[in-house]
């Protein structure tokens, strides 16, 4: 196979394993909240548990759950489940291509490996903080510029997406993301094509650049 095909069955196959497990998720919740609706005779139109029900749930404070079932049945389960997987497809890509090109051109130096790795975890971990302050103040500048960038946009976004933001500001950042995601990986498959085959030899920067542009 040529290296862009092997390159890309690597990020394909290990990147459906991890679809397949959002979308395993997506089909339980739903499964798992009518579960403990009728396990514990939950209404979720409005009428509070009888007096049987409250014996039967051995005192337990139904209408905490109520409330949580009743909040969690408000968001755009659709907005945020599509979405949340167009961003998982586009973040991972990203970022595995990434990966993949820095992986190409370490040698056998552990800290050099470390180094590199290192330039494409700061971006991750940063968008991770950054999410934490959209969850707090979903609409803050902070919140809405870092949600539209695209090596922010696949974790701040989805903290957003429970917030109903402008659908044209979601739209706008998928469509970054994936332009984004779509030059990294070309960019990453020109180093990886030659960079896989350069075992131990440790690349320089005029040689990432002939690589580039062949």
């Amino acid at each position: 196979v040529r290296p862009f095909q092997l390159m890309m069955g690597k990020l394909i196959g290990v990147g459906a394993v991890g679809v397949t497990q959002i979308v395993s998720w997506m089909i339980l919740i739903p499964i798992i909240v009518l579960g403990i609706s009728f396990t514990f005779g939950l209404s979720l139109e409005g009428s509070g548990p009888t007096a049987d029900q409250m014996a039967a749930a051995e005192n337990l404070d139904t209408s905490i759950i109520e409330n949580i079932i009743r909040e969690l049945l408000s968001y755009n389960w659709w907005l945020i489940g599509i979405s949340f997987i167009l961003y998982y497809v586009g973040g991972y890509l990203l970022y595995s291509s990434l990966f993949g090109a820095m992986g190409a051109m370490m040698g056998d130096d552990l800290g050099e490996s470390n180094s590199l790795s290192l330039i494409v975890t700061i971006p991750v971990v940063l968008a991770l903080y950054i999410g934490i302050v959209a969850a707090q103040s979903p609409n803050s500048p902070l919140a809405v510029y870092s949600s539209m960038f695209p090596l922010f946009s696949p974790i701040v976004m989805p903290c957003r997406l429970a917030y109903d933001p402008p659908l044209w500001q979601v739209g706008l950042s998928v469509v970054l993301l994936f332009a984004a995601t779509y030059g990294v990986v070309l960019f990453s498959a020109k180093i990886y094509r030659v960079g896989i085959l350069m075992y131990g030899k440790k690349a320089g920067v005029k040689e990432i650049i002939k690589w580039m542009r062949k």
